[in-house]
């Protein structure tokens, strides 16, 4: 699939280059990552999104309106998912029916390892296992890198055995 010409481009800065598509990338989901934390802490739409998620039946009883927030909550990550989309189209340069599978399961994976609920946990267990990935692949010896994924995630099972709620998230109280 072609791309823009600008997404092969690079920034020199010294002895250091830097993709314009991975720069750009980088800049969009933080821009995104801001806006929506921003949105949802500032907005009534999303001071509504977060009552529900808390107790979605007291907040119906509040007056929140529970289609509004359902589809608005729908409308945002439909709106994220599509800006994810280009950016991951673009980089790869091919489209597949399966070419989501990958990313999906990864943020997931990222967002319970973080703590569910929590847009920081999200990125911070995103950061994470991009770390843990980049770590294993310079640690392990060669003949083991075909098990990296297995042994990362093994890594996040032990998290999880230890602290269930996530990196960031709270223990349920009963």
């Amino acid at each position: 699939m072609p791309v823009p010409r600008f997404f092969q481009d690079a920034l020199v800065l010294g002895s250091v280059r830097i993709g314009m598509l991975p720069l750009l990338s980088a800049t969009i989901g933080a821009t995104c990552l801001v806006a929506l934390s921003l949105y949802l802490r500032r907005s009534r739409g999303g001071l509504a999104m977060r009552a529900a998620s808390q107790d979605f039946t007291v907040s119906r009883l509040m007056g929140v309106k529970a289609n509004r927030v359902i589809s608005l909550a729908f409308a945002i990550s439909g709106a994220l998912a599509g800006i994810a989309g280009v950016l991951w189209v673009s980089r790869r340069t091919s489209v597949a029916p399966t070419m989501g599978f990958q990313p999906v399961l990864t943020a997931f994976v990222a967002t319970v390892i973080g703590g569910l609920g929590n847009l920081g946990g999200a990125v911070l267990g995103g950061f994470f296992l991009g770390f843990l990935h980049i770590f294993l692949e310079v640690v392990l010896p060669a003949a083991w890198r075909p098990f990296l994924d297995a042994i990362a995630l093994s890594i996040v099972v032990v998290i999880l055995y230890f602290r269930p709620q996530g990196l960031l998230g709270r223990a349920e109280t009963a």
